[in-house]
């Protein structure tokens, strides 16, 4: 059919090209988008016009209609650079991360000063395990920007994950160096400074950490596991003083008989949550197989969780009173004057264990015991499935004697300590639940 359009398909092209353009500068992206697709009914190999709509698409959250439309350009204009990268970032998305290599490798070769297809080939080569390779793209991108400073960090966690841990750590320091208040960069160097067995560069590292991020738990904990390291035992001590540790068997809150029948409720409630699962291996919240978690638990007005959120609360409110004021012990440096919990049940099913761990971004951490095995705390059963304070994760070579509290959980009671206190569950067999309910205080401001 003959176009009327006073300009024939190019004029009408045209007027299509200038209303998807405005209907994208307005937000409105449906709008643009169906123009784009009149366009290219008139246009079905025009390269920019197919490489426009993968961006619209990727901009409205479909990755695989913009790995397609991009696909397509890439077709049609084999030497288009700025396609070959744009669909590296769909499929990343996708999680097809060797194609996304491919298609960033090829925009790198096609456009050398491209600094953003070198990145992000790196990250996808990372992410494939490839980390020498990925370093090598890193560089490529310093080559063409050195003070590209996200790329440089990532230079050193590729060299670290390839082996090349003492090469990472200079790169590290270079990256402080350049940024001194980067407190991202102070904990990959402290990482592997105390990963490679240097417990004072550690110490030195972890107070400069400090000093410009004050109360950082990640620091406060790697500086503890340093001091007993170095052989400074009492300074380890005080800094890891477990005096900070309170346990408290809780009232029976109201509207409940007792304190067994509001942990009833509890287990039922925890049970019942819509959002009990057991996270994938790759999660960061997996642990073990026979560990199911919830997402946020605390929330709800009104049921046994609204009844264990405020008498948590009044725990916390109290434990914060109770903090010496004009201390200098370091953990006291920052505490918070606002803050909200982040909070979620754990489900151990009849065996199991959690390793050493802190809560990077809480500042106080607290754990309420509903339920546990009846083995738990018999003579014949040791400290299995006891609460531990104090051991160093196996992944730092620590071979200093650190204080180690254990606690006996019991039903009814909570725990609450400093989030920078490495704790674990000690592992036990048994064929009977064990539940608790765990929260961390965030600071807000």
């Amino acid at each position: 059919m003959q176009s009327t359009h006073p300009g024939g398909d190019a004029g009408l092209f045209q007027t299509l090209q200038r209303q998807a353009m405005q209907a994208y500068q307005a937000h409105r992206l449906d709008d643009a988008f169906a123009f784009l697709r009149e366009m290219l009914k008139l246009q079905p190999g025009r390269a920019d016009v197919l490489a426009f709509a993968g961006m619209l698409a990727l901009e409205r959250g479909d990755a695989d209609e913009a790995a397609k439309f991009y696909g397509r350009a890439v077709e049609r204009r084999p030497d288009f650079a700025e396609a070959h990268y744009n669909l590296g970032n769909a499929l990343m998305r996708l999680k097809r991360t060797a194609d996304a290599a491919k298609a960033f490798a090829r925009a790198a070769d096609l456009k050398p000063d491209l600094a953003a297809a070198h990145n992000n080939l790196g990250n996808a080569l990372h992410a494939l395990g490839r980390h020498l390779e990925a370093a090598d793209a890193y560089r490529r991108v310093l080559r063409i920007d050195p003070e590209a400073l996200e790329a440089r960090r990532n230079l050193g966690i590729a060299l670290e994950r390839g082996g090349e841990r003492e090469q990472a750590i200079d790169v590290y320091r270079a990256v402080i160096a350049k940024r001194p208040s980067w407190s991202v960069a102070y904990s990959n160097l402290a990482n592997a400074l105390l990963s490679a067995g240097d417990a004072r560069g550690t110490v030195e590292t972890c107070d400069r950490w400090l000093a410009v991020s004050p109360s950082n738990m990640e620091a406060l904990a790697l500086k503890g596991l340093a001091l007993y390291q170095a052989g400074e035992t009492e300074t380890a001590r005080h800094l890891l003083d477990f005096d900070f540790v309170r346990t408290l068997m809780v009232p029976t809150p109201p509207g409940y008989r007792s304190i067994e029948e509001f942990n009833s409720a509890l287990v039922d409630y925890t049970l019942a949550h819509p959002t009990l699962h057991v996270p994938e291996e790759a999660d960061p919240h997996y642990h073990h197989p026979a560990l199911a978690i919830t997402a946020t638990f605390f929330g709800p007005k009104d049921g046994p969780a609204a009844a264990l959120e405020a008498i948590s609360r009044d725990a916390v409110q109290d434990y914060l009173a109770r903090m010496p004021p004009g201390s200098n012990h370091q953990y006291l440096a920052k505490p918070p004057q606002r803050w909200e919990f982040a909070s979620w049940a754990a489900v151990l099913h009849f065996q199991g264990n959690l390793t050493p761990h802190i809560h990077m971004d809480g500042y106080v951490s607290g754990v309420y015991y509903p339920l546990l095995p009846d083995m738990v705390g018999r003579p014949e059963h040791g400290e299995a499935g006891f609460f531990e304070l104090g051991r160093p994760p196996a992944d730092f070579p620590i071979t200093a004697q650190t204080a180690i509290m254990p606690v006996q959980p019991k039903p009814g009671m909570l725990i609450l300590f400093p989030s920078y206190f490495y704790h674990r569950t000690i592992p036990f067999e048994s064929d009977q639940r064990r539940i608790s309910i765990a929260f961390d205080v965030m600071p807000r401001g």
